[in-house]
């Protein structure tokens, strides 16, 4: 009797039995408890889209104010060129008749220092004004170049390439393709963007947007991290344009590739 009294005292008390012994048991989880946080791959995966994209927005932010340099750069010469022009006339206005003489005083006669009255082929020429095709060009690159602006790259690609087709000779051609380049750049088309830069370079050698396109080939190599090609092409627009903005950004591109230790 006593010891089928003791046996159920025994099993439900099976903690006590190690007391001193040394023995700890696990604490076991409670059905239904949520368990602690964490960090876990998605949360890093996050973090890392999250600096992509402040990536892509820092080189808009970069591309945005390399283009608006160059469009000041643009106007700059405009007006050089639009100065120089207009001195160009006026010195011819005071250039001495064809017969290279001095025109003889002929009493009554205007003064010699005037401007002699045009010839009657003179006067029946008409006023010089510009050709249809040369307005209805610059009015065509106008508005690629303002959709560019406006940030629609789409439809400025699709405008100076239709640019680049219906005026191939255009001085302005190389500059169309040169923007084209920077709107799929921008898109993150560095396989279009890399083709647009090189038909200047190869295009169009003597073209002052030559030494942009050799820099932009080179930001190309470096996004495709192909770093030697890149390096090639930067130190390439340092030795042919020295002193220029292009070869100051290559500079600064190499600069940023030592630090990155490629």
């Amino acid at each position: 009797m006593l010891a089928v009294m003791a046996a159920p005292v025994c099993a439900a008390q099976p903690e006590w039995r190690s007391w001193g012994t040394g023995e700890t048991s696990a604490p076991r989880p409670v059905e239904g408890a949520i368990p602690a946080p964490t960090p876990t791959q998605t949360i890093m995966n996050e973090v890392m889209q999250r600096q992509q994209q402040l990536q892509l927005e820092m080189r808009e932010i970069r591309d945005l104010v390399e283009r608006q340099g160059y469009e000041i750069e643009m106007l700059k010469k405009a007006n050089k060129d639009s100065y120089a022009d207009t001195d160009r006339r006026l010195r011819a206005l005071e250039q001495p008749s064809a017969t290279g003489g001095v025109a003889p005083q002929i009493p009554g006669a205007a003064p010699a220092d005037m401007p002699a009255a045009p010839s009657a082929q003179e006067a029946q020429a008409p006023a010089q004004v510009p050709p249809a095709d040369a307005v209805g060009e610059q009015a065509a690159y106008d508005e690629a170049f303002g959709l560019l602006k406006a940030g629609k790259y789409d439809l400025a690609i699709k405008a100076f390439d239709a640019f680049v087709r219906t005026y191939p000779a255009s001085p302005s051609a190389p500059n169309a393709q040169y923007w084209s380049g920077e709107a799929r750049y921008v898109q993150g088309d560095l396989k279009g963007a890399m083709s647009q830069f090189e038909l200047v370079v190869k295009g169009a050698p003597a073209h002052p947007k030559v030494p942009d396109a050799l820099l932009k080939i080179g930001y190309v190599f470096y996004d495709q991290k192909n770093y030697a090609k890149a390096r090639e092409t930067l130190n390439k627009v340092k030795d042919q344009f020295p002193g220029s903005q292009a070869a100051n950004l290559a500079e600064q591109r190499i600069k940023r590739m030592q630090q990155e230790g490629v």
